[in-house]
This record gives C-alpha cells, sequence and structure tokens, in this order.
C-alpha cells in the first residue's frame, strides 16, 4: 500500500504542475522556467536531506546512474516539455501524456526485462480511454478537431525521456537512499538549466507578480522536489512497469486542479475518472497476481 500511496501523492503534484507551468510561461521563457523549478526543488530537497547529504564516494559508485537519471531522463523530459507548452495546448499535450504508461511498460520490457501480461495491457488501454474521454471533455467527435504540431513532437520526446525515466530509477536507484538520489538527479536537472540560462537571459526580477512566485513555490516545492521523491520511492518498491500506469492519474489530477483555477468541473470529469480508476485496478490485480502485492 505503501507504493500506492507514494504514487498516487506524486501524481496528484504533477498534475497540479499542468497550470502551474502555464502560469510561470506568461513571465519568462522555458529555460527560465525549468531554472526556477529546479532551484526550489533542489533547495527544499537540501533543506528535507540537511542532515544525510550525499558523500563524494557515494556520488562517484552511483555516477552512471545518477547522470542517465538526471541529465536525460528528468532534464530531458524537463526541457522538451516546457518548449513543448509553448507550441502546443494543454489539451494536446495531455493526451500525449497519457500514453507514459505503455512507454514505460515497453521500455521495462525492453531494459529489465519485465514481463507484459495482457490484463495489464487491458487495464492501460481502459485507463488511457478515460483520459482520452477526459480530455476530448465527453465527446469524441473532438477527435477530429485534434490538430497535432511541432509542440506535440517536443511533447512526445519529453513523453519518452520520462519514460526511461522511471526505468532508470527502478535500475539504479537501489544502491543509494531515494531522498539522495532524488537530490542529486534534481541537480544535474539544475545544472542543466543553469548552463542553457546564458542563451534567453532571465527577465528582471521586480517584474514578476505575485501569481509567479506563487507558481514557482509550488511546481519547486511540491511538484518537483515532494512529487519526484514520493514517486521515485513509489517506482523502487513496485517496479517502473507497474508504477508507469498511475501516470493516468496526471490528467484527472489536472482536470481536478481546474476547479482552483477558476475552471468549470463536468460529468465528462466524473465518466473519465472512473475509466482510469478502473483500469488502474485491473492493472493492479494483474500485477499483484504475477508477484508479491505493492507495498
Amino acid at each position: 500500500m505503501k507504493a500506492i500511496f507514494y504514487l498516487i501523492i506524486a501524481t496528484i503534484f504533477l498534475g497540479l504542475n499542468f497550470h502551474l507551468a502555464k502560469v510561470i510561461l506568461k513571465e519568462v521563457n522555458f529555460i527560465e522556467a525549468g531554472f526556477w523549478r529546479f532551484l526550489l526543488g533542489v533547495v527544499t530537497l537540501t533543506v528535507l536531506g540537511i542532515k544525510k547529504l550525499p558523500t563524494l564516494k557515494i556520488i562517484r559508485k552511483n555516477l552512471k546512474g545518477i547522470s542517465l537519471t538526471g541529465l536525460i531522463g528528468l532534464f530531458g523530459f524537463n526541457l522538451f516539455f516546457f518548449l513543448g507548452l509553448f507550441h502546443t495546448s494543454a489539451v494536446n499535450a495531455a493526451l500525449i501524456v497519457s500514453l507514459n504508461p505503455a512507454l514505460t511498460l515497453l521500455f521495462s520490457y525492453k531494459i529489465l526485462t519485465t514481463s507484459i501480461d495482457k490484463i495489464q495491457v487491458i487495464g492501460i488501454f481502459i485507463a488511457f480511454f478515460g483520459v482520452t474521454y477526459l480530455i476530448l471533455k465527453g465527446n469524441i467527435t473532438n477527435l477530429r478537431n485534434i490538430q497535432f504540431n511541432y509542440g506535440d513532437i517536443l511533447i512526445l520526446i519529453a513523453n519518452v525521456f520520462f519514460a526511461l525515466h522511471h526505468v532508470w530509477v527502478k535500475k539504479y536507484a537501489s544502491t543509494i537512499s531515494n531522498l539522495n538520489f532524488t537530490f542529486l538527479t534534481s541537480l544535474c536537472c539544475l545544472i542543466g538549466f543553469l548552463i542553457l540560462l546564458p542563451i534567453n537571459g532571465m527577465e528582471n526580477l521586480i517584474t514578476h507578480t505575485l501569481n509567479f512566485w506563487m507558481a514557482v513555490f509550488g511546481i519547486g516545492c511540491l511538484g518537483t522536489a515532494l512529487a519526484y521523491f514520493l514517486w521515485q520511492k513509489g517506482v523502487q518498491l513496485a517496479g517502473a512497469d507497474k508504477a508507469g500506469i498511475y501516470m493516468n492519474v496526471v490528467p484527472l489530477s489536472a482536470a481536478l486542479f481546474a476547479i482552483l483555477f477558476k475552471e468549470n468541473l463536468y460529468t465528462y470529469h466524473l465518466i473519465g475518472g472512473v475509466c482510469i480508476v478502473v483500469g488502474l485496478l485491473i492493472s493492479k490485480s494483474s500485477a499483484s497476481k504475477s508477484s508479491k502485492p505493492l507495498s
């Protein structure tokens, strides 16, 4: 049950990030947005783990896993995610992100040689239908009106990186504490954005609104530090293939948080949410039969 709790809480905060990122991107470029996100994230993780910060010996021993997960899986995802949001709608982005469980399952099969259960695939399909129904606002005919563009390709690339991130967490995070692994991979991501920051520069800090700083605090502390810490802990316990299905909670979370951003909640939210939950339960049931229960 611990893994399920960690994964659901993490995806709730990741769903909130869609709204917070849009607020931030109104005032800064995509590189600065990533910089602020991980600056706050790293600071938060430093405060949380101040007494157990990793030593150079631990870093050298786990350098390969930290580099792959942090620079490619995490930095690659965030770079293309923020850039993609500049060129596409939240609807298209959420639809593409909902493919993450299937991608994670595929990469887990190829890299970790995990098995793929037919019932698990059915659960993913049902959950994906729920996500699609939710994004299309209950009208499947809206699918014909979705036009994919350059931004959608960027979000798809981001999605591939994030699926690899899940797999590498399972593969490399077992020999280091989760807090240290989350801190070091987030630090890699921060360094990546610091290197790119001179390309577009930074806006004058005094020009930013209160909404901007509140969004930075939320996406840094909750949507980055806490979300990645809980997600990577859940992946370690459950496995990348089983944890990936919980990414379907992200669009549902984004829809529920829309209420706080003065958007209405409709019947299609309920129907889509039920399909997502049913898909999760089917996949979890399949995983429980093929291995020990999540703990």
